[in-house]
């Protein structure tokens, strides 16, 4: 009887690792480091449309802002991170990008949920 538990219990544990649902919450600034040489559509599926594009003859910078709200206690008001992302303008891949703290907010500590990777 315990066999017979024990082989139940390693097939619904491969089940479950087969069945994820291709999404994982991630820190921006991995994210972001993470797609430096892809394409700028990675970033646009896992952060929406940004809040504004600078563009000149060779690249484009792509600006996000992703509001945090505050810890408890914690002052009240606008906080979050602000990302500028560097794109090639004939390539559109990742070039670069910065991260800047808004408010009392600290970007390492700011996570989304993305697509991954099927295995």
């Amino acid at each position: 009887m315990l066999r017979f538990m024990v082989a139940a219990l390693g097939i619904s544990v491969l089940f479950l690792a087969g069945c994820s649902s291709g999404y994982a919450v991630r820190p921006v600034p991995r994210i972001v480091a993470d797609n430096v040489g892809k394409p700028v559509s990675v970033l646009k599926e896992a952060f929406g449309e940004p809040r504004k594009v600078d563009q000149t003859p060779t690249k484009q910078i792509y600006v996000w802002f992703l509001p945090q709200k505050p810890k408890d206690g914690g002052a009240s008001g606008f906080q979050g991170c602000e990302m500028e992302v560097t794109v090639d303008a004939r390539s559109q891949r990742v070039l670069g990008y910065s991260l800047s703290n808004i408010g009392w907010s600290v970007c390492r500590d700011v996570e989304r949920r993305i697509r991954v990777a099927g295995r």
